[in-house]
């Protein structure tokens, strides 16, 4: 049976809330765990969420990737982030993660993310290939000033 048909281990349901904890300290990121615990659920600053998903190994089996695809259905997600505890994903696993859209961390990019939450910066997380342009804000427009009348009484 593979990791991703169980319930999600306690090391692994940990580390989904630390991984939200942390995107909740990133400036407008929101994050927290789905109600079986099973992912975490981030919404960027743009507004596009992301599914994170852990595995206790690198997975090396396709089927890794359909049960975080039908996830990100089922959640709708707009990206979807796979995170091996141990090991290396394997380049044909890479390839595979790649033309699916999903990231594949390791505890390598989980570092940015600490990163990002300690300098409350989304900087590293743009360089893991998130969305996090500042959110767009509308600005008051001056009114504009009555014309003056150009014929008198």
């Amino acid at each position: 049976m593979h990791t991703s048909d169980a319930a999600p281990s306690a090391n692994i349901k940990g580390l989904l809330r630390y991984v939200a904890g942390l995107l909740n300290r990133c400036p407008h990121w929101v994050a927290s765990l789905t109600p079986d615990q099973s992912y975490a659920l981030a919404q960027s600053p743009t507004g596009v969420r992301y599914l994170f998903h852990a595995e206790a190994q690198a997975p090396a089996h396709p089927d890794a990737l359909q049960t975080v695809l039908t996830a990100q259905q089922t959640h709708r997600a707009g990206g979807v982030i796979l995170i091996a505890l141990n090991g290396q994903y394997r380049p044909w696993f890479r390839e595979l993660a790649r033309a699916q859209g999903i990231h594949l961390w390791t505890l390598e990019e989980v570092d940015y993310l600490i990163m990002a939450a300690d300098l409350e910066s989304n900087a590293p997380l743009a360089y893991l290939g998130l969305e996090v342009r500042p959110p767009k804000t509308t600005l008051v427009q001056e009114p504009v000033p009555a014309r003056q009348a150009t014929q008198g009484f």
